[in-house]
């Protein structure tokens, strides 16, 4: 009875100590943290469950856009979080490097002392990694990694002939994805891995979704991943998780087995290139963390603007037979369709593929920048607020490319925008500006080159090749032969 009793008591003293700490935590937060001023959800203010939740639930990029709307360009979306929604903050924040990038992305690490491009926080080795890693991604490598991108692309066009023939309805958000992984896995790795002609490996299109998912929501609310949660789901997680590890070692196995420069991919591009500025190169370890990265990095982006496009193409009969009409007057046969001056001057392709990217952006979320804490500098100030040390801040992507001011009808899928005369050189001006899928400044995206690349060649090539149109509600498409 007498230990019944301490325990109870112990219990209710604890208790009153939590509950008392979250009031003068949470009544610190809401009227006096250097944020109280700024609006936002009540409970953002208190927690950062707010996000997470949102997070959970795949929804946090449009309630962000409902937040805007309700509350104003600038909303407090944590406790110590503030999102902006205009294009001096874009560039306010990107192009500032006094800004770190977000020690949220920190949760994403394999081994603690392991970054690659994404995670990586400090400035002088992201500058190392990104001068290494775009040897392997820029227009030179491009051009050498396309004899293989358009062996893929052919088996791709090969999938729709076959649907072609049987008069058969086709999913082309897994199409796209099956093909842009395959090629992201052929430039990280050197390896087929088939998800285009084999089932055995397609698992990992949900896999890499559910990590995505998952990233995500730690980003949002970090101390979620310090919880270990995931300890708690390993008899359930621990098969496809090893399965994934496997698929790996294979991958590394089969290129390290070969001469190193025996295949056009990263490894060839990377491997033994020095930095100029600094002398150093990227370790065995390293370089396959980065190609690990680029799996989901380059195929999730790239296979969302596709099939993104094919389904507003399909919604859209006058902007498809303006686009069609451009691609079929240009090129003489399908196999001319490649990597130069006639694909590039396709002035309606592009902005048909811009406007996809606005649209429906392959990353709809927020990318986080910290406010050093340490700073003993003249304050950092984002479109005019000056914003106290210890802040996290950053645009969000789908906010900023469905704002009205910028993008007018910003839901209407409509490609003319990119090209038309009769809008104002100010307009255009803010346009591009607040038209940021790939970010800006010195943490924009290494990949865009071959994003472009891979999407102008497919796109064309299905169009030259293919007549499609909308079969339902669920963004399919049913595929037809077209000849000339």
């Amino acid at each position: 009875m007498f230990f019944t009793d301490v325990a109870t008591s112990t219990a209710k003293a604890l208790l009153g100590l939590l509950v008392l700490r979250c009031v003068l935590v949470w009544s610190y937060r809401i009227l006096f943290h250097p944020l109280h001023p700024y609006p936002g959800p009540f409970i953002a203010k208190l927690t950062d469950i707010y996000g997470a939740y949102h997070a959970f639930r795949r929804e946090l990029h449009w309630i962000t856009q409902r937040d805007h709307e309700k509350y104003g360009s600038v909303i407090r979306q944590g406790p110590n979080k503030l999102v902006f929604n205009s294009v001096a903050a874009i560039h306010d924040i990107y192009q500032n490097e006094r800004l770190l990038k977000a020690q949220a992305y920190l949760v994403t690490q394999i081994s603690p002392k392991i970054f690659n491009l994404f995670n990586v926080i400090d400035r002088k080795l992201h500058r190392t990694k990104r001068r290494i890693i775009g040897q392997g991604l820029n227009e030179r490598a491009m051009r050498k990694f396309q004899p293989v991108m358009m062996q893929q692309v052919n088996v791709f066009l090969r999938r729709l002939v076959q649907a072609s023939k049987d008069d058969t309805v086709v999913d082309m958000t897994e199409l796209s994805a099956h093909l842009s992984l395959d090629i992201s896995v052929e430039l990280g790795f050197g390896y087929n891995l088939g998800l285009q002609t084999d089932e055995k490996n397609r698992w990992i299109v949900n896999a890499i979704s559910t990590s995505n998912w998952r990233i995500n929501l730690y980003i949002q609310w970090p101390f979620l991943k310090s919880l270990n949660v995931e300890k708690l789901l390993l008899p359930f997680l621990l098969p496809r998780v090893l399965q994934y590890h496997r698929l790996v070692r294979d991958m590394i196995k089969s290129r390290s087995a070969i001469a190193e420069h025996a295949k056009p991919d990263l490894f060839s591009f990377v491997s033994g290139y020095k930095d100029p500025e600094t002398g150093e190169s990227l370790s065995p370890r390293e370089l396959w963390s980065e190609s690990t990265f680029l799996i989901p990095a380059a195929g999730d982006t790239t296979s969302t603007l596709m099939a993104a496009l094919f389904f507003y193409l399909s919604r859209n009969p006058g902007c498809y037979k303006r686009l069609a009409t451009e691609i079929r007057t240009t090129f003489s046969s399908g196999a001319d369709i490649r990597s130069g001056i006639k694909l590039s001057g396709c002035t309606y392709l592009r902005a048909c593929i811009d406007e996809a990217l606005r649209i429906t952006p392959p990353t709809g979320t927020t990318l986080w920048r910290d406010v050093a804490t340490d700073d003993n500098l003249a304050p950092v100030i984002v479109d005019g607020h000056i914003i106290p040390p210890g802040t996290r801040i950053g645009v969000n992507l789908y906010t900023i490319h469905h704002n009205e001011a910028y993008f007018p009808s910003p839901f209407v899928f409509k490609p003319e925008r990119w090209t038309d005369d009769s809008i104002s050189e100010e307009s255009k001006k803010m346009m591009n500006d607040a038209f940021t899928p790939f970010s800006i400044g010195y943490r924009g995206c290494a990949g865009k080159p071959m994003v472009y690349l891979e999407s102008s060649m497919v796109i064309a090539k299905a169009l030259w090749f293919f007549d499609f149109e909308q079969c339902d509600a669920r963004s399919n498409a049913v595929v037809q032969g077209w000849s000339k």
